[in-house]
């Protein structure tokens, strides 16, 4: 095949090197994503007002980021990142518990991600907008009935079928301390004997259902081998010392080891009709 010549190579290089800074155009200096996550608390902890008599207060119990991701590629790991990376909720808390101002009960923090660049924008790649809502009257949220499919390894069932909020993933149905005592049951359980069920910690994983969020979070436990959910097509950490875990949805693959079930969900009277 002819080899091609030196200015056919010279324009392949140069579209390549103009992919490579359309990827990277968003986030140019100053506005990394961790810079966007610094300046997000900064501002949030800026809305900190004065009450009088030496409190302080935030006014807000809806705050929502908006972050311009105008490439497919670069908003999809940004998503990820800060998804299920970052915790904007917990650390703007924080912010406002070192200013002095009560955290309101009902703060919420969603994260919006834009094609285009509106004009509150202001030449920025974010922004950030708060608003004061009343609460309304709590509806009761019926926690699904979780189902889980072993996909791979070999449990003691193909399927289970799960009414707890709490669910303990490992290796064997009991596990005992160094005295004989049961220390934990395993509502999936993974058999003893098999080259993939023997990557399965006896205390693997758990999943709890969250009321507050209305989901479930998987969560690994701390000496357990690699915990992972895939999910359209990339893998996500679950770190052993991330006491929260991670959100899971329907769909999603729960990896332990090389064992792993696959997640579903349906409404509790399906179970019962």
């Amino acid at each position: 095949a002819p080899r091609p010549s030196r200015d056919k190579i010279a324009l392949m290089a140069n579209e390549f090197v103009d992919k490579l800074r359309g990827l990277i155009k968003p986030w140019t200096t100053g506005t990394e994503p961790l810079e966007i996550r610094r300046a997000i608390l900064e501002d949030a902890e800026s809305r900190v007002v004065a009450a009088g008599g030496g409190k302080r207060l935030f006014p807000y119990n809806r705050v929502t980021v908006h972050i311009l991701a105008p490439d497919r590629e670069v908003r999809t790991g940004l998503e990820a990142l800060v998804r299920e990376g970052w915790n904007l909720r917990e650390e703007i808390a924080g912010r406002l518990a070192e200013r002095g101002a009560p955290v309101p009960s009902d703060l919420a923090v969603d994260a919006v991600f834009d094609d285009e660049a509106a004009p509150a924008y202001a030449g920025r790649r974010y922004y950030v907008s708060y608003e004061r809502t009343e609460a309304a009257p709590a509806a009761k949220i019926d926690r699904p009935v979780l189902e889980l499919t072993v996909l791979k390894g070999t449990a003691g069932q193909r399927v289970y079928t799960l009414s707890s909020d709490r669910v303990h993933l490992g290796r064997m149905e009991e596990v005992l301390d160094h005295e004989g005592r049961v220390r934990r049951r395993n509502d999936v359980a993974f058999k003893e004997e098999g080259e993939i069920n023997q990557t399965v910690s006896r205390e693997h994983a758990r999943i709890a259902w969250d009321a507050a969020t209305a989901s479930f979070w998987v969560r690994s436990e701390q000496n357990a081998s690699s915990t992972r959910i895939f999910r359209d097509g990339r893998t996500i950490d679950v770190s052993g010392h991330d006491r929260r875990g991670v959100r899971i949805q329907a769909g999603d693959e729960i990896w332990m080891g090389r064992a792993s079930v696959k997640v579903g969900m349906r409404a509790d009277e399906e179970l019962n009709g």
